[in-house]
């Protein structure tokens, strides 16, 4: 009888989550996108993670949101309406409580050539559910 050499090999589950995933609540991650059909994909996904989101449809919610409750990253598109994701990366690093939150930004390939330096991540889209929970991870994990 011959044995498999895969002993080794973790074993996720079907739904693709780790058993490490589950352990309590993530901090809370800021999705700020206009199109409503993006927004709540990414906010439901990263809830499968145990993640705690909130929404904003535009860069004035988005504002409302980080003065009430900090998050510990802001995801948002490159053209947010009433506020840029680059206006919005500034207004971040100037207020001296909030400076230390990053900035990812969804962009299209043309959008992102102008990122400013104050960004953690830019994620080009259309980019897969998977590509975004590991580029969250990678910018909390760094942070």
């Amino acid at each position: 009888m011959i044995q498999r050499a895969d002993s080794d090999r973790r074993r996720v589950p079907r739904g693709g989550r780790r058993a490490s995933d589950r352990l309590g609540r993530y901090p809370p991650v800021l999705v700020a996108e206009s199109y409503e059909g993006v927004r709540q994909a990414c906010a439901r996904y990263l809830q499968q993670f145990n993640f705690d989101v909130i929404e904003a449809a535009d860069g004035e919610q988005a504002l409302a949101c980080i003065v009430a409750s900090p998050p510990h990253l802001i995801l948002t598109e490159w053209n947010l309406p009433s506020m840029p994701a680059g206006r919005l990366a500034q207004w971040v690093a100037q207020r001296r409580s909030d400076s230390d939150i990053p900035v990812i930004i969804l962009a299209n390939a043309v959008e992102g050539e102008g990122v400013v330096p104050r960004v953690a991540g830019v994620l080009r889209k259309p980019f897969s559910l998977p590509q975004m929970l590991d580029e969250v991870r990678r910018v909390l994990r760094g942070s």
